[in-house]
């Protein structure tokens, strides 16, 4: 049997963040998640991150892994020349581009140091809520559960939250046909680069061990999905951009591992609380990377989830309704800022891709 608190879905970054600010508080909370296998996509942190870091007593570990500066974003956007945004005058610093398995597995050993129980494991089947608790009865999948609240933070699938009837509301669907090529000279650049293509746009960084991580962010329709998965078809995808291209080649760069599609939409859910419940991360909201807020708001949301819980459990019942309309109206800013970039590209207006999204 397992009595905690707060059972958290998922071992995530968001789900690690909320675990690491109840223990924090003094509340017992078991962490239910599997490290995941293969490649994770999602390598860049904004420059507020590391204040986040600090919030959760991660800060000094994050510094000292071996993570990369991120000095500087250049965007071949609306125009086939680069432009510049640099982080020199940001009074938080700059940004990082990260090992994510390493980072990952650093907030998992932090929120067990911290105090939380870390479970190997799937979430728990069939819980229910009961006179104000959460039950789960023991089976060949884990132990009984008992906790006051449940923390979903199981990523895009929001499973825990689509049990209890929530709808996730889509703004827009997108893919993205992720690569990663090994440079076989030094990598001398610290800046990420997006690039619009015809079809949509690249994204391309270098993280830790000599790679760069690549995604092409593209609608599923526009592609022969068995060829683009092949380092041929990616490599002819790659051919008709340009900055990206000459990136790889300058580093002599080879794609290494079978490239992927996964899902890269813009979404949230209808509403991201329920009764002794709260979502978190990717749960509750995904923004595509040209916010370039995604793991900075998984670890953001984490924290504002875990904090709404607190407040919930002294008594305010009006803590889960104003968490939930701060992601409503962050969502909604992001939404109309991100059209209003995707609009600013006019170089392909009757391709399906960019005419979906100025018809928006």
């Amino acid at each position: 049997m397992i009595e905690a608190d707060v059972v958290v879905i998922g071992a995530g970054p968001a789900g690690c963040a909320s675990a690491i600010a109840l223990v924090g508080a003094g509340l017992r909370v078991a962490v239910f998640g599997r490290a995941p296998a293969g490649e994770r996509v999602g390598e860049s942190l904004s420059p507020g991150a590391p204040a986040l870091l600090e919030l959760l007593g991660a800060r000094e570990v994050f510094l000292g892994d071996g993570h990369l500066p991120c000095h500087a974003n250049a965007s071949a956007w609306g125009s086939a020349e680069l432009a510049w945004h640099d982080f020199l005058r940001d009074p938080r610093g700059y940004g990082f581009h990260i090992d994510r398995a390493r980072f990952e597995a650093m907030l998992r050993a932090r929120a067990a140091e911290a105090g939380a129980h870390l479970v190997e494991g799937d979430a728990p089947r069939g819980l229910r809520r009961e006179e104000g608790v959460w039950r789960a009865e023991a089976n060949a999948a884990g132990p009984a559960v008992r906790a006051r609240y449940v923390i979903d933070a199981s990523g895009r699938a929001a499973s825990f939250a689509r049990s209890q009837g929530e709808a996730r509301l889509i703004a827009w669907e997108q893919v993205a046909l992720v690569a990663f090529a090994r440079a076989s000279r030094p990598i001398d650049e610290a800046f990420t680069l997006i690039e619009a293509v015809c079809d949509g746009f690249w994204y391309s960084a270098p993280i830790p061990d000599g790679r760069f991580v690549l995604a092409l962010f593209t609608d599923a329709a526009l592609h022969d999905a068995p060829r683009a998965r092949t380092a041929e078809g990616t490599g002819a995808l790659l051919d008709a951009s340009t900055h990206t291209r000459r990136r790889l080649q300058a580093h002599g760069a080879t794609l290494e591992g079978a490239p992927r599609f996964v899902d890269a939409s813009s979404a949230r859910l209808a509403t991201p609380y329920g009764p002794g419940w709260v979502a978190a991360g990717d749960a509750a909201l995904t923004y595509d990377p040209i916010s370039a807020h995604g793991l900075t708001l998984a670890l953001r949301t984490g924290i504002d989830a875990a904090r709404a819980l607190m407040a919930d459990a002294r008594g305010d019942a009006a803590a889960l309704p104003a968490y939930g309309a701060r992601l409503t109206r962050a969502f909604d800013t992001y939404r109309r800022e991100a059209l209003r970039v995707y609009r600013s590209e006019q170089r392909w207006p009757e391709a399906p891709y960019w005419y979906a999204r100025h018809a928006r």
